[in-house]
């Protein structure tokens, strides 16, 4: 028998001599694993969850023209501020988007306004697809614009104009005149309702603003600080525009999120704390039950790092079994909180098994230093005798 065959030879019938106290340290080591895999599971799952709520939303960053403003007044009397209509040039906002590499779905909006019969309408320019991407949320009645030519109408406006889809409207811009047909009808809760929105290009040529437009959406897969960061980058290459933040509910969702991680963390802490202390303690008492075995491999010719070898053997033995069963463990216990708390399946993270294995070796060896120092220590001849 070699060396090594020898080695695991003794360590393994040390461990099966010690059923009992081996159940145990198994039971430790895989219950510690285990929690800091389901809770490692559980946060890395929840994070991805409020990203998407948070998305559900809409855009967190609004980029505005800056407007033209004059001051009306004369001496020290001041009549108050006159703002005329600016606008952004869509292929400039579009460079500089590129230039910012900025992960950002995007949605460009042209304010105007074209007449109907006797009165102005609100019209609002869009890329349809980019606004069914950003805002989830808003309640369609009928179908979404396929072909140039059609609309959707605020469910206000809808009401009030009595219009409904099937319906045609003729629209006459600054540069020309559009017969237009409702294919749907949009309900949002907000300023959107009273609004009537037309493809981007149609809006810009009708109104004689080719290529402009007055505001752009983005949602910026960014959060705190990395979203300021984003913000600034845009604002630098933007000099002729405001880039401003939208974040009071994202903000509030990310505060959440940290909190909820930092409770998962400081309850792994206690535990892993708890399982360290159990392990040392049971090493610790095997150490003292096997005083005389120890006594007598260093009488027979075995020196005190080949003695210490087969503790630390006993404990990587153990550390590896209880990582490899509290990573199965974990997912499963990472499965039931997800689908009873958040009603979702956790996600499937193979990697997290080396933070299984590296939590349970961490432990078993940690646990093992006060004993192993107590076996290098050992006197043979005392521990012979008894004493």
């Amino acid at each position: 028998m070699n060396r090594r065959r020898w080695l695991l030879h003794i360590i393994l019938r040390a461990l099966a001599h010690r059923r009992g106290r081996t159940i145990l340290l198994l039971a430790v080591l895989a219950m510690a694993s285990s929690l800091a895999t389901a809770l490692g599971i559980v946060s890395s799952s929840m994070e991805k969850r409020v990203a998407e709520e948070v998305r559900k939303y809409g855009a967190n960053l609004i980029v505005l023209p800056a407007l033209a403003r004059l001051d009306v007044g004369s001496g020290g009397l001041n009549f108050g501020v006159v703002s005329e209509p600016a606008y952004l040039l869509q292929r400039q906002v579009e460079s500089a988007l590129e230039q910012s590499g900025l992960k950002a779905e995007r949605s460009f909006h042209l304010t105007g306004a074209l007449h109907y019969k006797d009165a102005d309408l609100m019209v609002e320019g869009v890329n349809f697809s980019d606004i069914r991407r950003l805002f989830p949320w808003w309640q369609l009645k009928g179908n979404w614009p396929t072909a140039s030519g059609e609309i959707v109408v605020g469910n206000d406006l809808a009401t009030q104009m009595k219009l409904k889809p099937g319906d045609t409207m003729e629209l006459v811009g600054k540069a020309q005149k559009m017969r237009l047909r409702v294919s749907g009808t949009v309900s949002s809760g907000g300023e959107e309702d009273g609004l009537l929105f037309l493809a981007l290009p149609e809006l810009q040529q009708a109104i004689g603003l080719e290529g402009q437009i007055s505001l752009v959406r983005l949602m910026v897969t960014a959060g705190g600080d990395s979203l300021k960061k984003s913000a600034s980058a845009l604002q630098l290459l933007l000099p002729a525009a405001k880039v401003s933040e939208v974040r009071q509910t994202a903000r509030t969702s990310e505060g959440l999120l940290a909190k909820v991680k930092l409770l998962m963390l400081m309850v792994t802490a206690v535990v892993l704390i708890s399982a360290g202390s159990s392990v040392a303690g049971t090493m610790s008492t095997t150490v003292l039950e096997r005083s005389k075995e120890i006594g007598l491999m260093k009488a027979v010719g075995g020196t005190r790092w080949e003695v210490m070898l087969i503790f630390c053997g006993e404990a990587a033995m153990l550390g590896i079994v209880g990582g490899v069963a509290g990573y199965i463990f974990g997912v499963v216990v990472a499965q039931f909180i997800t689908k009873t708390v958040f009603s979702a399946s956790a996600e499937f993270i193979p990697w997290f098994v080396f933070v299984s294995l590296g939590v349970s070796l961490f432990l078993a060896l940690l646990g093992s230093i006060g004993p192993m120092i107590s076996v290098f220590k050992l006197d043979p001849v005392r521990s012979l005798r008894g004493e």
